[in-house]
């Protein structure tokens, strides 16, 4: 496929695209903007980008009002500037389904884009979801003045036993941790979120209460549980959790939020 156009050749693929799928759109992924293909302006807001693979390429399978879709994401240049292509691929209905078989459908679909949110070793959410759901909900609500903050974790014996032991004695210790974590965060997603973005490192991100407060409240409970897990059937091991935290009035800035809370880290 070609990633590079003119704002002619831009419109000319549009065009074909449209003939193929009926809906296609420019995305400005850093403006978190919806462009005019033709003018490349700003002419609404758009949905989060999802994140893209080496290739600048992603998808999203979603329920939308007007029925479900597959959206295909291409990351392309137009002219020098970055933008992204987006493709709504509506997908067959079938109007003689059963009831059963609709709820069925309908059910699966629902429990594919929750799995897609989800760390597949601890159950809580995963990077994915921090970055293209959650992180909207956050720019928001410190746009309106909210504490917005993040508290960084560190599983600190995740490597030594992965490295010494064995990948299941690790993820029997990140399970025990994220357990733990899941219970000092709490469920209420309108306030606080956990996540493990990768190995050993999870993140919670803070809505209405400060970082540092958040993490204070972490490390009372981590030091009043028993941080024991399964290393084989016959030994048991302990772990600790370091701890950092940044707020967003700090740096105003997604991405600098978290680099400053994994610094501290």
């Amino acid at each position: 496929m070609k990633l590079e156009y003119t704002k002619q050749e831009l419109a000319v693929e549009v065009a074909a695209l449209e003939q193929l799928f009926g809906r296609v759109e420019i995305l400005d992924p850093y403006r978190g903007a919806l462009l005019d293909s033709s003018t490349l302006e700003p002419c609404g807001e758009s949905s989060p980008v999802p994140m893209l693979d080496g290739t600048g390429r992603g998808m999203q399978l979603v329920q939308a009002d007007g029925g479900d879709e597959m959206r295909i994401y291409q990351s392309i240049q137009i002219e020098g500037r970055p933008c992204v292509l987006l493709v709504h691929c509506r997908l067959p209905h079938d109007e003689n389904a059963s009831a059963g078989a609709q709820n069925s459908y309908d059910r699966a679909m629902a429990q594919y884009q929750e799995d897609m949110r989800r760390d597949y070793v601890t159950g809580v959410y995963n990077n994915r979801y921090i970055q293209e759901e959650y992180r909207s909900y956050a720019e928001k609500q410190a746009a309106h003045g909210k504490p917005v903050g993040a508290v960084m974790l560190r599983v600190n014996e995740y490597w030594t036993l992965r490295n010494t032991e064995s990948l299941q004695a690790a993820e029997c210790c990140l399970n025990t941790a994220a357990g733990i974590l899941q219970l000092a965060v709490g469920t209420d997603r309108d306030h606080a979120v956990l996540a493990r973005l990768e190995d050993g490192l999870f993140v919670v991100i803070t809505v209405g209460t400060p970082a540092a407060q958040l993490a204070q409240t972490i490390n009372q409970a981590l030091e009043s549980s028993r941080r024991v897990f399964s290393i084989t059937l016959a030994r048991r091991g302990t772990f600790t959790v370091s701890a950092a935290s940044a707020e967003w009035g700090e740096t105003s800035s997604w991405e600098m939020m978290l680099a400053l809370a994994q610094q501290r880290l």
